[in-house]
């Protein structure tokens, strides 16, 4: 029988090396357990003879006559205990070689299941940013917590199917030997089975893939039950996302009702099939003559071989079963179709000059194409200076910060750093210098310390506590019971927005960068604290870039440049001290370019 492997790039890059060396010992361990399997039930010839009293049989030949002489130099009753000894033994040997496969095949199943998992994690570590603007969180939630699951499983499936194989072959070539005539009639019923099966185990691709699909769905909404929580509270939308839920939790169900119901039919019918054929060599056997106890053995080791036959027949309509789940984790993987992250092999070193957006554009791209959002952006950020970029919602800033942050790249123009173009300098390096406190950015799921020291491992207690103060969130931070070991929760659920975004702050001022990003990571913060933030930002000034995104005037207050952004435009670039006396809304509404 030929198995289709779920994928042989995935399967060598699941396994590695040292797991695919291994195989080898899964072959031998199965071919010598069925081999001994195949001896014992070879010995009932020579047992049933003596408890018959029929020691020369007729239609005995070759393989089968050599069972039947085995021990013939001994007494009936030392030779009955021998040949009992004997095939009590090989059933012994040949358990203790079946477990020991179960324990490689057991290790091999663990190792590549944890390769599947780590393989995801580094994908998405080093995927181009841009891949979490195409995709749907829900789907990608959906490949890492359920289908990598379900591709580990076809790994063993895989590996129970070499065990099965390999039994399989040996208990066929101990048919042979007995008996090639009734081997050939077995064979060609089996060839019958296994094309019954296999036009059936067609039908499983497409139901495998719907359940994947209406997985990715449920994962979605999951998520959105997760996150939107104050959303649908406050709206009173309980009963509509209780009812998106569970129509997309009963598609789940539909999809895997039909994959399931055509999956079990499958065993009832190779059952029926296997019997069928059993009894027609059973029959046959006894019409040409064949002898009582030969009939008998080959009987068992047809027995025997069926479990093994049904074993790869269900490998077969399992990874049908399983081949949508293996296509999204291949796809996961495969980096041919993904954005590479971004590329560069020159150091950097800091910030000397500044840097310059030389007539930058940049469109986002999805499923749905989208307008433009930076039009040939022109401006500079001068080194040892605090820049404002301000404007509108959808003015382009924060497409800017991505740009500087190498989140995506320029689709026309060219970001300048000190002369030398952005996308020739390791990415690496470039963001050792980089602090980014945004609105945007996740605390994670720790203590408060580790969070301020997230990215700056280096990082002491006092570092942790210097960079608080700056951020003004040592006092209350010290008024928590447990203090900096504090624990924030699930994307800081515990704390204040506020609270939220000084820590955020805080951990962008512990790496004392040489360019701080400031998007909207103040908007939470009350006016007291935000005014001692800006005297802390205020610090800088001379020796460290920063660039501030807010719609305050107060927290752009203390920048040397303002940029005015309006449509992914450049309007206006000049001093913010001659525009100072200006409102927001009057800066937003200067469209002469300096």
């Amino acid at each position: 029988m030929r198995l289709v492997p779920p994928s042989l790039p995935m399967l060598r890059r699941a396994l590695g090396r040292k797991q695919l060396r291994l195989l080898p010992a899964v072959v031998m361990l199965g071919l010598a357990s069925a081999a001994l399997e195949g001896f014992g039930i070879g010995l009932i010839i020579p047992l049933l003879g003596i408890i018959m009293g029929q020691e020369d049989q007729t239609g005995m030949a070759g393989f089968s006559a050599v069972f039947q002489h085995f021990g013939s130099d001994l007494s009936d009753r030392d030779r009955l205990i021998v040949i009992s000894a004997a095939i009590l033994g090989s059933i012994v040997l040949k358990n203790v070689f079946a477990f020991a496969n179960t324990l490689l095949t057991t290790f091999i199943y663990g190792k590549a299941s944890h390769s599947i998992r780590s393989a995801l994690s580094e994908q998405l570590l080093r995927v181009g940013y841009p891949f979490f603007l195409q995709q749907s969180p829900g789907r990608l939630l959906n490949i890492i917590s359920n289908e990598s699951w379900r591709a580990s499983d076809a790994i063993q499936i895989m590996l129970t199917a070499i065990v099965s194989a390999s039994a399989a072959i040996i208990l066929l070539a101990f048919l042979l030997l007995l008996s090639w005539q009734m081997t050939l009639l077995v064979t060609l019923g089996l060839v019958v089975v296994q094309i019954a099966h296999a036009v059936l185990s067609a039908n499983l691709k497409a139901p495998s893939r719907s359940v994947a699909s209406r997985n990715s769905d449920l994962a979605s909404q999951m998520l959105h039950l997760v996150h939107a929580g104050r959303l649908i509270r406050i709206f009173g939308q309980e009963s509509r996302e209780k009812a998106t839920f569970d129509q997309a939790s009963d598609a789940v169900r539909r999809a895997a009702f039909v994959l399931l119901t055509r999956q079990g039919a499958l065993p009832p019918l190779t059952e029926v099939l296997h019997a069928m054929l059993f009894l027609a060599v059973v029959i046959g056997a006894w019409f040409v003559g064949v002898s009582f106890p030969l009939i008998v053995a080959f009987v068992i080791l047809l027995y025997r071989l069926q479990p093994y036959m049904r074993a790869l027949q269900m490998a077969w309509s399992q990874l049908q079963g399983l081949s949508g789940s293996l296509e999204e984790v291949v796809w996961m993987l495969d980096p041919t179709d993904k954005p590479e992250p971004p590329r560069g092999h020159r150091p950097f070193q800091g910030l000397a000059q500044g840097i310059k957006f030389d007539d930058v554009t940049f469109t986002y791209s999805g499923k749905d194409q989208r307008a433009v959002v930076l039009h040939s952006a022109a401006f500079e950020i001068r080194s040892g200076r605090s820049t404002a970029l301000i404007g509108r919602s959808g003015a382009g800033k924060t497409t800017i910060v991505n740009l500087l942050c190498r989140f995506v790249e320029p689709d026309a123009g060219r970001i300048l750093v000190d002369g030398s173009p952005l996308d020739q300098i390791d990415p690496s390096h470039w963001r050792r210098h980089i602090a980014l406190a945004s609105q945007d950015l996740e605390l994670v799921d720790g203590t408060i310390f580790e969070n301020i020291i997230y990215g700056q491992d280096a990082a002491s207690a006092g570092d942790a506590q210097r960079a608080a103060k700056l951020a003004e969130a040592n006092e209350f931070i010290e008024h928590l019971p447990q203090g900096y070991q504090t624990v924030v929760g699930y994307r800081g659920v515990n704390l204040s927005a506020g609270q939220r975004q000084r820590i955020a702050l805080a951990r962008a001022l512990v790496r004392d960068p040489d360019i701080l990003i400031l998007d909207e990571a103040t908007n939470a913060v009350d006016g007291l604290s935000e005014a001692a933030i800006v005297e802390t930002l205020k610090s800088r000034a001379g020796r460290r870039t920063t660039i501030v995104i807010s719609h305050h005037h107060s927290t752009i207050s203390f920048c040397d440049d303002v940029v005015i952004l309006s449509g992914g435009r450049v309007k206006k670039q000049a001093p913010f001290a001659a525009l100072a006396t200006l409102s927001m809304d009057e800066l937003y509404q200067h469209d002469s370019m300096d």
